[in-house]
């Protein structure tokens, strides 16, 4: 799992809501709990505790090894192992939920300079998690760890533009971020664009280039995600043809992110705001 990419020590990313007009359908990157079904076992140590290895115990939904790691890092003073204490005690469904102490190694983590930790602290203040709501300082937090380029911060500063949260309503800044997270290969970007090009707001109204990105998006998801999608994935479904989904399906396939990889939609955003701006 990557230590300063999209992963944020033990916790993945989804994705929700975007501006006034789009707010049925747009998408932000937030932490979320591990598939919690199985209980949490008997309370175990490690003798040499690690990140890694504290995540590997998430992944196994074994809870108490997994403090058992990551504890006494944070304690320690590591900043990976503050950030991932962090991120696991705002885990829900561990019983080990702590969202006060979570927020609180997170800002250490983040005052260390580590910039997975300032992403997910913006994520926290963005919605509430164990610190008061503060869309300024989410704006703040998100802007230092998206100009490092991480992109689940990217695609929330988007939203931030995009909505007019903590920061004036700009559609072509929340979509220059957006994109940025695409070109990352972010489900949650790629989405935010085919919602984009559906409503016709950041974007010009465009079926065809919804269906794509809709398509591309799917493609890189998880199955939380694709649940998680499914309000934007079902009305731009009933605007296409089964042989239009089959087609951009396959185009997906073939589609590989990096940089200047969506220069095109950037484009478009400029045209939009150009027509906006006219009236």
């Amino acid at each position: 799992m990557s230590r300063s990419g999209l992963a944020l020590g033990s916790v993945a990313f989804v994705f929700f809501g975007i501006c006034a007009a789009m707010a049925d359908t747009t998408i932000t990157v937030t932490a979320t709990s591990a598939d919690c079904k199985v209980s949490a076992p008997a309370e175990m140590t490690s003798n040499s505790p690690s990140v890694a290895a504290g995540e590997a115990a998430i992944t196994n939904r074994n809870y108490a090894l997994a403090k058992a790691n990551l504890k006494p890092l944070a304690e320690k003073g590591d900043a990976e192992g503050q950030r991932a204490y962090g991120n696991f005690l705002l885990m829900k469904c561990t019983g080990l939920q702590d969202q006060k102490a979570g927020a609180d190694w997170l800002q250490k983590a983040a005052d260390a300079g580590d910039i997975p930790a300032a992403a997910q602290l913006g994520n926290a203040y963005m919605n509430a998690e164990g610190v008061d709501q503060d869309d300024t300082r989410a704006f703040a937090l998100l802007t230092k760890a998206a100009n490092a380029g991480h992109g689940g911060a990217q695609v929330n500063l988007g939203y931030l533009y995009l909505s007019g949260r903590g920061v004036a309503k700009d559609l072509y800044q929340g979509m220059v971020w957006t994109v940025k997270g695409g070109e990352q290969g972010l489900p949650a970007a790629l989405m935010n664009i085919a919602n984009g090009y559906f409503k016709g707001n950041a974007l010009p109204q465009d079926n065809d280039r919804a269906s794509y990105f809709l398509a591309l998006a799917l493609e890189r998801s998880t199955p939380a995600q694709k649940a998680r999608f499914a309000a934007t994935n079902n009305n731009i479904i009933r605007a296409q043809s089964a042989a239009d989904t089959s087609r951009y399906a396959e185009r997906a396939r073939h589609w590989s992110p990096g940089p200047g990889s969506l220069s095109d939609v950037l484009r478009d955003a400029g045209r939009r705001r150009d027509q906006a701006s006219k009236g």
